[in-house]
C-alpha cells in the first residue's frame, strides 16, 4: 500500500457532530485524524481487514470494490470529498478500498468514535443519522440496479455526482475511468460509452476540462434518470 503521512497538514476533525458534555453542556467532540496522502490506485484497507479506522476525503475520490470467484470486479461505492468511508460491515471490511485518483484521506480511529457515542446519548444519535444516510444510499442503489435501463443508470450516477460535488447542479468531477463507472453501474464499458455519447448528442451533458461534465438541461436529465417528477 503506498500511503504517506501529510506533515504540512494539521490534524482535522471527525466530519460530523459527535456530542460530549463539557461540564454541563453538550459540545460537539473533536477527535483528530492522521492525514494520509495516497498515490492513484493505492489500496487504502483490504477486505477482510478488521475496521479500526474510518476516512474522510479531502481530496480526489476513493472507490470501495470487491472480487467476485469468477474474477470480475464489482463496484460498491465512490467516496468523494468531504464525504466518509470505512464503514462496510460489522467488525471486518466487505469491501477493499482504493484511491481512484491521487487523493489525500484523513483517518479517525474507530474506537474514540465508538467511546463517545457509549457515553452520550446526543452522540448516539448523530452517528445514527450517519448510518442512516448510508441505509439510503444502499437501498437507492438496489432500485438504481434492479429496476433502472441503462441510460437511467447512467444519467442517475451524473446527477448524484452532480448534487454531492463541490461545483453545482451543472457540473462535475468525472475522474473515474469508464471501466469503473460500468462496474459500479453492473453495465459494459461500452455500453456506458455508448450512454454517455447519446446524452452529448441530445446536449444534455458536454465535456468540460480535466475530467469535468458540464450538465446543459438538468430538467432532462433527471427526467431521463427517472426522478423528474421527485
Amino acid at each position: 500500500m503506498q500511503t504517506a503521512m501529510v506533515t504540512r497538514n494539521p490534524a482535522q476533525a471527525f466530519p460530523f457532530p459527535v456530542f460530549a458534555k463539557a461540564g454541563s453542556a453538550l459540545v460537539a467532540e473533536r477527535f483528530l485524524g492522521r492525514p494520509l496522502r495516497l498515490a492513484r490506485g493505492a489500496e487504502i484497507y483490504a477486505e477482510g481487514s478488521p475496521i479500526e479506522t474510518l476516512f474522510e476525503v479531502v481530496s480526489g475520490t476513493v472507490r470501495t470494490r470487491r472480487l467476485l470467484p469468477d474474477g470480475r470486479r464489482c463496484i460498491a461505492s465512490f467516496a468523494l470529498p468531504g464525504e466518509v468511508f470505512g464503514l462496510d460491515g460489522t467488525g471486518r471490511h466487505r469491501f477493499s478500498a482504493e484511491a481512484v485518483t491521487e487523493a489525500v484521506v484523513i483517518a479517525f480511529a474507530r474506537k474514540d468514535i465508538e467511546d463517545c457515542i457509549g457515553r452520550e446519548p446526543r452522540a448516539a444519535h448523530s452517528w445514527q443519522a450517519f448510518t442512516l444516510r448510508h441505509l439510503e444510499a444502499a437501498q437507492d442503489r438496489c432500485i438504481l440496479l434492479g429496476r433502472r435501463s441503462a441510460a437511467e443508470r447512467v444519467a442517475s450516477f451524473l446527477a448524484d455526482l452532480a448534487d454531492r460535488g463541490q461545483h453545482g447542479p451543472h457540473l462535475l468531477d468525472l475522474p473515474m475511468s469508464r471501466y469503473d463507472i460500468a462496474d459500479y453501474l453492473g453495465l459494459t464499458a461500452e455500453t456506458v460509452s455508448r450512454t454517455l455519447s447519446a446524452l452529448r448528442r441530445r446536449r444534455l451533458i458536454a465535456d468540460g476540462a480535466n475530467h469535468q461534465i458540464h450538465i446543459l438541461d438538468r430538467d432532462a436529465l433527471d427526467e431521463q434518470a427517472g426522478e423528474g417528477d421527485a
